[in-house]
Protein backbone atom coordinates (compact mmCIF):
# COMPACT_ATOMS: atom_id res chain seq x y z
CA UNK A 1 0.00 0.00 0.00
CA UNK A 2 0.78 3.65 -0.89
CA UNK A 3 0.01 7.11 0.13
CA UNK A 4 -0.41 9.61 -2.47
CA UNK A 5 -1.80 12.76 -2.05
CA UNK A 6 -3.28 11.55 1.53
CA UNK A 7 -5.12 8.61 -0.15
CA UNK A 8 -4.22 5.36 0.57
CA UNK A 9 -3.66 3.43 -2.70
CA UNK A 10 -3.25 -0.56 -3.31
CA UNK A 11 -0.63 -1.66 -5.53
CA UNK A 12 -3.06 -3.07 -8.11
CA UNK A 13 -5.36 -0.03 -8.01
CA UNK A 14 -2.40 2.24 -8.62
CA UNK A 15 -1.31 -0.01 -11.50
CA UNK A 16 -4.86 0.34 -12.65
CA UNK A 17 -4.63 4.30 -12.47
CA UNK A 18 -1.81 4.39 -14.31
CA UNK A 19 -2.87 2.54 -17.36
CA UNK A 20 -6.20 4.57 -17.63
CA UNK A 21 -4.60 7.22 -17.61
CA UNK A 22 -6.28 8.70 -14.05
CA UNK A 23 -3.72 10.93 -12.64
CA UNK A 24 -1.63 10.97 -15.60
CA UNK A 25 -0.27 13.58 -14.46
CA UNK A 26 1.45 12.00 -11.75
CA UNK A 27 2.07 8.65 -13.95
CA UNK A 28 5.79 9.00 -14.00
CA UNK A 29 6.32 9.64 -10.48
CA UNK A 30 3.78 6.83 -9.50
CA UNK A 31 5.50 4.57 -12.17
CA UNK A 32 8.70 5.40 -9.34
CA UNK A 33 6.78 4.93 -6.22
CA UNK A 34 5.82 1.39 -7.43
CA UNK A 35 9.08 1.05 -8.43
CA UNK A 36 10.29 1.84 -4.46
CA UNK A 37 7.35 0.15 -3.15
CA UNK A 38 8.42 -3.40 -4.40
CA UNK A 39 11.09 -3.13 -2.16
CA UNK A 40 8.62 -3.91 0.84
CA UNK A 41 11.16 -4.41 3.42
CA UNK A 42 12.58 -0.31 2.89
CA UNK A 43 10.65 2.66 3.97
CA UNK A 44 10.17 4.97 1.16
CA UNK A 45 8.82 8.14 0.57
CA UNK A 46 8.64 10.61 -3.00
CA UNK A 47 9.56 14.27 -2.35
CA UNK A 48 8.20 16.89 -4.69
CA UNK A 49 10.75 19.37 -6.69
CA UNK A 50 9.57 21.87 -3.64
CA UNK A 51 10.50 19.48 -0.74
CA UNK A 52 7.04 18.30 -0.31
CA UNK A 53 6.65 14.60 0.37
CA UNK A 54 3.88 13.44 -1.84
CA UNK A 55 4.18 9.55 -1.10
CA UNK A 56 4.47 7.02 1.66
CA UNK A 57 4.80 3.04 2.07
CA UNK A 58 3.74 1.03 4.46
CA UNK A 59 7.36 0.42 5.52
CA UNK A 60 8.43 3.68 5.72
CA UNK A 61 5.77 3.87 9.00
CA UNK A 62 6.71 0.90 10.58
CA UNK A 63 10.25 1.83 10.60
CA UNK A 64 9.99 6.04 11.35
CA UNK A 65 7.19 5.21 13.91
CA UNK A 66 5.18 7.90 12.22
CA UNK A 67 2.39 8.20 10.43
CA UNK A 68 2.16 8.92 6.42
CA UNK A 69 -0.96 11.36 7.10
CA UNK A 70 1.68 13.69 9.44
CA UNK A 71 4.15 13.29 6.47
CA UNK A 72 2.36 13.60 3.08
CA UNK A 73 1.56 17.10 2.41
CA UNK A 74 4.19 18.95 4.72
CA UNK A 75 7.58 20.25 3.53
CA UNK A 76 10.48 18.36 4.63
CA UNK A 77 12.30 21.18 6.37
CA UNK A 78 9.05 21.80 8.26
CA UNK A 79 9.52 18.27 9.24
CA UNK A 80 12.50 18.62 10.83
CA UNK A 81 11.48 21.86 12.75
CA UNK A 82 8.66 20.59 14.47
CA UNK A 83 10.69 18.30 15.42
CA UNK A 84 9.52 15.04 13.03
CA UNK A 85 12.92 14.17 11.66
CA UNK A 86 16.46 15.14 12.98
CA UNK A 87 17.38 15.63 9.77
CA UNK A 88 16.27 15.72 6.30
CA UNK A 89 18.21 13.67 3.15
CA UNK A 90 16.19 15.38 0.80
CA UNK A 91 17.44 19.21 1.91
CA UNK A 92 20.52 17.84 1.57
CA UNK A 93 19.84 16.59 -1.95
CA UNK A 94 18.10 20.01 -3.31
CA UNK A 95 21.54 21.72 -1.73
CA UNK A 96 24.12 19.33 -3.77
CA UNK A 97 22.39 17.88 -6.69
CA UNK A 98 23.54 14.36 -5.94
CA UNK A 99 22.78 11.17 -3.98
CA UNK A 100 22.93 11.73 -0.11
CA UNK A 101 23.23 9.27 2.80
CA UNK A 102 22.99 10.28 6.42
CA UNK A 103 21.86 8.13 9.53
CA UNK A 104 19.01 9.72 11.81
CA UNK A 105 18.23 8.99 15.15
CA UNK A 106 14.78 8.50 16.11
CA UNK A 107 13.22 9.75 19.32
CA UNK A 108 12.73 5.84 19.74
CA UNK A 109 15.94 5.09 20.28
CA UNK A 110 15.92 2.95 16.76
CA UNK A 111 18.42 4.13 14.48
CA UNK A 112 18.04 4.48 10.45
CA UNK A 113 20.08 4.67 7.39
CA UNK A 114 18.23 7.45 5.01
CA UNK A 115 19.22 7.59 0.77
CA UNK A 116 18.20 10.28 -1.32
CA UNK A 117 18.02 10.03 -5.04
CA UNK A 118 16.99 13.03 -6.84
CA UNK A 119 15.11 12.64 -10.51
CA UNK A 120 15.90 15.21 -12.96
CA UNK A 121 13.92 16.99 -15.33
CA UNK A 122 15.06 17.69 -19.21
CA UNK A 123 16.89 20.33 -17.80
CA UNK A 124 18.58 18.70 -15.20
CA UNK A 125 16.27 20.46 -12.39
CA UNK A 126 15.01 18.36 -9.43
CA UNK A 127 11.86 17.10 -9.78
CA UNK A 128 11.63 14.38 -7.48
CA UNK A 129 13.69 13.29 -4.39
CA UNK A 130 13.23 9.07 -3.63
CA UNK A 131 13.78 8.65 -0.04
CA UNK A 132 14.74 4.73 0.77
CA UNK A 133 15.09 4.31 4.57
CA UNK A 134 16.71 1.61 6.61
CA UNK A 135 16.55 -0.31 9.76
CA UNK A 136 20.10 -0.14 11.06
CA UNK A 137 19.82 -3.48 12.90
CA UNK A 138 18.04 -5.01 10.10
CA UNK A 139 21.13 -4.12 7.69
CA UNK A 140 23.12 -5.23 10.68
CA UNK A 141 21.84 -8.63 10.92
CA UNK A 142 21.58 -9.11 6.77
CA UNK A 143 25.28 -7.94 7.06
CA UNK A 144 26.21 -10.94 9.59
CA UNK A 145 23.77 -13.42 7.36
CA UNK A 146 26.18 -12.31 4.54
CA UNK A 147 29.11 -12.83 6.71
CA UNK A 148 27.91 -16.00 7.74
CA UNK A 149 27.36 -17.71 4.18
CA UNK A 150 30.81 -16.02 3.32
CA UNK A 151 32.10 -17.66 5.96
CA UNK A 152 30.30 -20.89 5.39
CA UNK A 153 31.53 -20.46 1.45
CA UNK A 154 34.88 -19.97 2.59
CA UNK A 155 34.57 -23.07 4.88
CA UNK A 156 33.64 -25.42 2.19
CA UNK A 157 36.27 -24.00 -0.16
CA UNK A 158 38.35 -24.73 3.01
CA UNK A 159 37.20 -28.76 3.19
CA UNK A 160 37.11 -29.11 0.26
CA UNK A 161 40.22 -28.31 -0.40
CA UNK A 162 41.58 -29.95 2.64
CA UNK A 163 39.47 -33.11 1.72
CA UNK A 164 41.50 -33.32 -1.82
CA UNK A 165 44.40 -33.40 0.00
CA UNK A 166 43.78 -36.16 2.40
CA UNK A 167 42.05 -38.53 -0.07
CA UNK A 168 45.02 -37.60 -2.76
CA UNK A 169 47.44 -38.58 0.14
CA UNK A 170 45.72 -41.34 1.54
CA UNK A 171 44.94 -39.83 4.71
CA UNK A 172 41.92 -41.64 5.77
CA UNK A 173 39.81 -40.01 8.81
CA UNK A 174 36.82 -42.64 9.05
CA UNK A 175 36.94 -43.09 12.66
CA UNK A 176 35.58 -39.97 15.13
CA UNK A 177 39.04 -39.74 16.74
CA UNK A 178 40.48 -38.98 13.47
CA UNK A 179 38.34 -36.82 12.06
CA UNK A 180 38.98 -34.75 15.57
CA UNK A 181 42.55 -34.71 14.58
CA UNK A 182 42.24 -33.45 11.10
CA UNK A 183 40.18 -30.89 12.46
CA UNK A 184 42.17 -29.85 15.19
CA UNK A 185 44.91 -29.62 12.67
CA UNK A 186 43.02 -27.55 10.00
CA UNK A 187 42.43 -25.26 13.22
CA UNK A 188 46.10 -24.64 14.02
CA UNK A 189 47.50 -24.45 10.33
CA UNK A 190 46.92 -20.94 10.45
CA UNK A 191 49.27 -19.70 12.82
CA UNK A 192 53.00 -19.84 13.60
CA UNK A 193 52.82 -20.93 17.21
CA UNK A 194 55.06 -23.98 17.58
CA UNK A 195 52.99 -27.19 17.39
CA UNK A 196 54.09 -31.01 18.75
CA UNK A 197 52.69 -33.90 17.07
CA UNK A 198 52.76 -37.31 19.35
CA UNK A 199 51.73 -40.81 18.26
CA UNK A 200 53.31 -44.10 18.01
CA UNK A 201 55.85 -44.98 15.36
CA UNK A 202 53.90 -45.28 11.98
CA UNK A 203 50.48 -43.51 13.07
CA UNK A 204 51.41 -41.14 10.07
CA UNK A 205 52.79 -37.78 12.06
CA UNK A 206 54.61 -36.63 8.97
CA UNK A 207 51.66 -36.73 6.41
CA UNK A 208 49.59 -34.83 9.89
CA UNK A 209 52.80 -31.90 9.44
CA UNK A 210 52.52 -31.87 5.51
CA UNK A 211 48.54 -31.25 5.65
CA UNK A 212 48.98 -28.40 8.15
CA UNK A 213 51.93 -27.14 5.61
CA UNK A 214 49.35 -27.35 2.77
CA UNK A 215 46.05 -25.85 3.77
CA UNK A 216 48.26 -23.62 5.81
CA UNK A 217 49.27 -19.80 5.46
CA UNK A 218 52.75 -20.77 4.85
CA UNK A 219 51.73 -23.07 1.64
CA UNK A 220 53.65 -20.82 -0.70
CA UNK A 221 56.80 -21.64 1.51
CA UNK A 222 59.31 -24.26 1.59
CA UNK A 223 58.68 -27.16 4.08
CA UNK A 224 61.88 -28.82 5.61
CA UNK A 225 62.13 -31.92 7.33
CA UNK A 226 64.50 -33.27 9.39
CA UNK A 227 64.45 -36.50 11.30
CA UNK A 228 66.77 -35.57 14.82
CA UNK A 229 67.62 -38.97 14.78
CA UNK A 230 69.06 -39.79 11.63
CA UNK A 231 71.89 -37.26 11.80
CA UNK A 232 75.06 -37.92 13.39
CA UNK A 233 75.13 -35.62 16.54
CA UNK A 234 78.47 -34.13 15.88
CA UNK A 235 77.18 -33.10 12.74
CA UNK A 236 73.09 -31.26 13.63
CA UNK A 237 74.16 -28.63 14.42
CA UNK A 238 76.00 -27.49 11.47
CA UNK A 239 72.81 -29.08 9.26
CA UNK A 240 70.34 -27.15 10.93
CA UNK A 241 72.04 -23.93 11.32
CA UNK A 242 74.52 -23.93 8.69
CA UNK A 243 77.84 -23.37 9.21
CA UNK A 244 80.99 -20.41 7.98
CA UNK A 245 83.98 -21.30 5.86
CA UNK A 246 86.48 -22.75 7.62
CA UNK A 247 83.60 -23.68 10.55
CA UNK A 248 85.96 -26.86 11.07
CA UNK A 249 87.61 -29.89 9.99
CA UNK A 250 86.50 -30.86 6.62
CA UNK A 251 84.03 -27.53 5.71
CA UNK A 252 83.11 -26.68 2.31
CA UNK A 253 85.28 -23.56 1.65
CA UNK A 254 82.31 -21.80 0.81
CA UNK A 255 80.49 -22.54 4.47
CA UNK A 256 77.03 -23.95 3.70
CA UNK A 257 73.41 -22.43 4.63
CA UNK A 258 71.64 -24.63 7.29
CA UNK A 259 68.16 -26.22 7.01
CA UNK A 260 66.25 -23.85 9.11
CA UNK A 261 67.49 -20.75 6.80
CA UNK A 262 66.45 -22.87 4.04
CA UNK A 263 62.82 -22.91 5.00
CA UNK A 264 62.88 -19.03 5.17
CA UNK A 265 59.27 -18.37 4.90
CA UNK A 266 57.71 -21.61 5.44
CA UNK A 267 58.12 -24.75 7.65
CA UNK A 268 60.82 -26.74 9.71
CA UNK A 269 59.93 -30.12 10.81
CA UNK A 270 62.11 -31.16 13.57
CA UNK A 271 60.86 -35.29 13.82
CA UNK A 272 62.04 -37.29 16.17
CA UNK A 273 63.24 -34.24 18.39
CA UNK A 274 63.46 -36.35 21.29
CA UNK A 275 66.57 -37.63 19.42
CA UNK A 276 68.36 -33.95 19.76
CA UNK A 277 71.25 -33.67 22.50
CA UNK A 278 71.00 -32.15 24.80
CA UNK A 279 73.96 -29.75 24.01
CA UNK A 280 72.40 -28.10 21.16
CA UNK A 281 68.82 -27.95 22.59
CA UNK A 282 69.54 -24.09 24.17
CA UNK A 283 70.39 -23.14 20.15
CA UNK A 284 67.06 -24.27 19.31
CA UNK A 285 65.27 -23.05 22.00
CA UNK A 286 67.22 -19.51 21.56
CA UNK A 287 65.78 -20.03 17.71
CA UNK A 288 62.15 -19.90 18.82
CA UNK A 289 62.21 -16.91 21.18
CA UNK A 290 63.94 -14.53 19.51
CA UNK A 291 63.84 -16.22 15.58
CA UNK A 292 67.32 -15.46 14.60
CA UNK A 293 70.05 -18.00 13.99
CA UNK A 294 73.86 -18.21 14.33
CA UNK A 295 75.91 -20.43 12.03
CA UNK A 296 78.64 -22.34 13.47
CA UNK A 297 81.61 -20.52 13.27
CA UNK A 298 80.03 -17.18 12.76
CA UNK A 299 79.47 -14.33 15.50
CA UNK A 300 76.47 -12.41 13.72
CA UNK A 301 72.84 -13.37 13.71
CA UNK A 302 70.38 -13.18 11.37
CA UNK A 303 66.50 -13.27 10.92
CA UNK A 304 64.75 -16.10 9.94
CA UNK A 305 61.10 -16.35 9.20
CA UNK A 306 59.83 -19.67 9.88
CA UNK A 307 57.32 -21.73 11.79
CA UNK A 308 58.54 -24.65 14.14
CA UNK A 309 56.85 -27.83 14.28
CA UNK A 310 57.52 -30.99 16.16
CA UNK A 311 56.77 -34.44 16.55
CA UNK A 312 58.08 -38.02 18.34
CA UNK A 313 57.03 -41.23 19.54
CA UNK A 314 58.73 -40.80 22.82
CA UNK A 315 57.61 -39.71 25.97
CA UNK A 316 59.21 -35.89 26.45
CA UNK A 317 58.05 -35.44 29.79
CA UNK A 318 58.89 -38.44 31.09
CA UNK A 319 62.68 -37.23 29.76
CA UNK A 320 62.62 -34.08 30.92
CA UNK A 321 62.22 -35.99 34.50
CA UNK A 322 64.88 -37.93 33.81
CA UNK A 323 66.82 -34.97 32.79
CA UNK A 324 67.62 -36.09 29.27
CA UNK A 325 65.15 -33.08 27.56
CA UNK A 326 65.47 -29.75 28.46
CA UNK A 327 61.83 -28.29 30.44
CA UNK A 328 61.93 -24.99 29.18
CA UNK A 329 62.33 -26.26 25.66
CA UNK A 330 59.77 -29.13 26.36
CA UNK A 331 57.17 -26.07 27.06
CA UNK A 332 58.25 -24.38 24.16
CA UNK A 333 57.88 -26.28 21.54
CA UNK A 334 54.25 -28.45 23.01
CA UNK A 335 52.12 -24.87 23.16
CA UNK A 336 50.01 -26.95 20.92
CA UNK A 337 50.18 -30.61 21.46
CA UNK A 338 48.35 -33.01 18.70
CA UNK A 339 48.14 -36.53 19.36
CA UNK A 340 47.27 -39.25 16.87
CA UNK A 341 46.10 -42.22 18.04
CA UNK A 342 47.03 -45.83 17.35
CA UNK A 343 45.32 -48.00 14.83
CA UNK A 344 44.10 -49.95 16.96
CA UNK A 345 41.85 -46.86 19.13
CA UNK A 346 40.45 -45.62 15.59
CA UNK A 347 39.54 -49.18 13.74
CA UNK A 348 36.97 -47.44 11.66
CA UNK A 349 40.04 -46.46 9.26
CA UNK A 350 42.18 -49.92 8.97
CA UNK A 351 39.73 -50.92 6.35
CA UNK A 352 39.46 -47.90 4.57
CA UNK A 353 43.51 -47.40 4.45
CA UNK A 354 43.94 -51.13 3.46
CA UNK A 355 42.18 -50.76 0.38
CA UNK A 356 43.83 -47.48 -0.39
CA UNK A 357 46.94 -49.42 -0.19
CA UNK A 358 45.83 -52.32 -2.05
CA UNK A 359 44.84 -49.82 -4.90
CA UNK A 360 48.16 -48.07 -4.81
CA UNK A 361 49.65 -51.56 -4.71
CA UNK A 362 47.86 -53.06 -7.71
CA UNK A 363 49.05 -49.66 -9.85
CA UNK A 364 52.46 -49.83 -8.74
CA UNK A 365 52.99 -53.69 -10.20
CA UNK A 366 50.52 -53.89 -12.40
CA UNK A 367 48.21 -56.41 -10.51
CA UNK A 368 44.68 -56.81 -9.55
CA UNK A 369 44.74 -58.30 -6.37
CA UNK A 370 41.46 -57.88 -3.79
CA UNK A 371 41.46 -58.89 -0.40
CA UNK A 372 38.77 -61.48 0.66
CA UNK A 373 36.09 -59.94 3.30
CA UNK A 374 37.16 -62.76 6.20
CA UNK A 375 40.64 -61.90 6.22
CA UNK A 376 39.13 -58.15 5.85
CA UNK A 377 37.24 -58.76 9.56
CA UNK A 378 40.60 -60.51 10.85
CA UNK A 379 42.72 -57.22 9.75
CA UNK A 380 40.04 -54.76 11.30
CA UNK A 381 40.31 -56.51 14.26
CA UNK A 382 44.00 -57.06 14.83
CA UNK A 383 45.60 -54.58 16.70
CA UNK A 384 48.90 -53.76 14.48
CA UNK A 385 51.85 -52.38 16.69
CA UNK A 386 53.27 -50.80 13.94
CA UNK A 387 50.05 -48.66 12.67
CA UNK A 388 49.81 -47.15 9.70
CA UNK A 389 53.37 -48.35 8.40
CA UNK A 390 53.01 -51.87 9.42
CA UNK A 391 49.65 -52.00 7.34
CA UNK A 392 51.37 -50.60 4.37
CA UNK A 393 53.69 -52.99 4.37
CA UNK A 394 51.99 -56.13 4.69
CA UNK A 395 49.61 -55.48 1.98
CA UNK A 396 52.50 -54.81 -0.44
CA UNK A 397 53.96 -58.25 0.66
CA UNK A 398 50.88 -59.91 0.79
CA UNK A 399 50.27 -58.94 -2.71
CA UNK A 400 53.63 -59.66 -4.08
CA UNK A 401 53.36 -63.26 -1.98
CA UNK A 402 50.03 -64.30 -2.65
CA UNK A 403 49.28 -66.62 -5.85
CA UNK A 404 45.69 -65.97 -6.48
CA UNK A 405 43.74 -63.03 -7.19
CA UNK A 406 41.85 -62.87 -3.93
CA UNK A 407 44.29 -62.87 -0.90
CA UNK A 408 43.20 -65.14 1.63
CA UNK A 409 43.53 -65.70 5.10
CA UNK A 410 46.30 -68.31 4.51
CA UNK A 411 48.16 -65.42 3.27
CA UNK A 412 48.26 -63.27 6.35
CA UNK A 413 51.33 -63.02 8.72
CA UNK A 414 49.76 -63.90 11.79
CA UNK A 415 52.85 -63.98 14.27
CA UNK A 416 53.50 -60.38 13.00
CA UNK A 417 50.45 -58.92 14.13
CA UNK A 418 49.11 -59.05 17.53
CA UNK A 419 45.54 -59.61 18.10
CA UNK A 420 45.54 -61.64 14.86
CA UNK A 421 45.30 -64.68 16.25
CA UNK A 422 42.01 -63.63 18.21
CA UNK A 423 40.54 -62.39 15.52
CA UNK A 424 40.61 -65.31 13.38
CA UNK A 425 38.67 -67.28 16.33
CA UNK A 426 36.32 -63.80 16.89
CA UNK A 427 35.70 -64.23 13.03
CA UNK A 428 35.33 -67.85 12.67
CA UNK A 429 31.41 -68.90 11.25
CA UNK A 430 30.10 -72.00 13.20
CA UNK A 431 29.52 -74.92 12.59
CA UNK A 432 33.34 -75.24 13.34
CA UNK A 433 35.64 -78.19 15.19
CA UNK A 434 37.04 -77.07 18.05
CA UNK A 435 39.93 -79.42 18.13
CA UNK A 436 40.62 -77.40 14.70
CA UNK A 437 40.92 -74.06 16.30
CA UNK A 438 42.92 -75.44 19.58
CA UNK A 439 45.36 -76.82 16.43
CA UNK A 440 45.75 -74.28 14.93
CA UNK A 441 46.51 -71.92 18.07
CA UNK A 442 49.09 -74.46 18.52
CA UNK A 443 50.30 -74.61 15.32
CA UNK A 444 50.69 -70.40 15.65
CA UNK A 445 52.57 -70.88 18.41
CA UNK A 446 54.66 -73.52 17.39
CA UNK A 447 55.81 -71.46 14.53
CA UNK A 448 56.31 -68.10 16.84
CA UNK A 449 58.50 -70.40 19.51
CA UNK A 450 60.60 -71.33 16.91
CA UNK A 451 61.13 -67.79 15.52
CA UNK A 452 62.31 -66.36 19.11
CA UNK A 453 63.85 -69.25 20.47
CA UNK A 454 65.80 -70.13 17.31
CA UNK A 455 66.00 -74.25 18.30
CA UNK A 456 63.69 -76.50 19.41
CA UNK A 457 64.97 -76.73 23.36
CA UNK A 458 64.36 -72.84 23.62
CA UNK A 459 60.96 -72.96 22.21
CA UNK A 460 59.90 -75.69 24.34
CA UNK A 461 61.15 -73.71 26.96
CA UNK A 462 59.10 -70.89 26.00
CA UNK A 463 55.82 -72.36 25.44
CA UNK A 464 56.67 -74.56 28.83
CA UNK A 465 56.55 -77.74 27.31
CA UNK A 466 58.86 -80.95 27.53
CA UNK A 467 60.97 -80.54 24.59
CA UNK A 468 59.50 -84.40 23.74
CA UNK A 469 56.29 -82.92 23.42
CA UNK A 470 57.14 -79.86 21.50
CA UNK A 471 59.15 -81.66 19.12
CA UNK A 472 56.06 -83.85 18.44
CA UNK A 473 53.76 -81.49 18.44
CA UNK A 474 55.66 -79.88 15.64
CA UNK A 475 55.88 -83.04 13.84
CA UNK A 476 52.14 -83.24 13.36
CA UNK A 477 52.53 -79.43 12.31
CA UNK A 478 54.70 -80.10 9.58
CA UNK A 479 53.09 -83.54 8.52
CA UNK A 480 49.49 -81.70 8.05
CA UNK A 481 51.41 -79.04 6.34
CA UNK A 482 52.66 -80.83 3.74
CA UNK A 483 49.69 -83.00 3.41
CA UNK A 484 47.81 -79.90 2.78
CA UNK A 485 50.52 -78.56 0.22
CA UNK A 486 50.08 -82.23 -1.93
CA UNK A 487 46.45 -81.91 -2.12
CA UNK A 488 46.96 -78.33 -3.70
CA UNK A 489 49.35 -79.66 -5.77
CA UNK A 490 47.31 -82.48 -6.66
Amino acid sequence: MVNFKGRHYEFDEIKEKVISGDISEDKDFIIEALRACFFTEDGTTLVDGDGVTILTNQAHENIMGVSSDVIVGKNTNLLVEEGIFQKSASTEVFKTKKQETLIQHLSSGKIVLVTATPIFDEDNNIVRVLNNVRDIPILQSMFDEQMRQEAFINSYKSESTSRKYLVRNGIIAESYKMRKVIGFAEKVSNNDIPVLVLGESGVGKNMIVEFMHTIGNRAKGPIVSVNCGAIPENLLESELFGYNPGAFTGASSGGKIGLIEAADGGMVFLDEIGEMPLALQPKLLSFLETGEIMRVGSTKTKKVNCRIVTATNRNLKAMVERGEFREDLFYRLSVIPVEIPPLRERREDIVPLTLHFLRKTNENLGTDKVIGSELLKIMENSDWPGNIRQLKNVIERMVVLSQKTEIGVEDFPYDEVEGSESAVLEHRELPVSLQDIVTEIEDSYIEKALKEGGSVRHAAELLGLPPTTFFRKLNRKNKTEDKTENNNNG
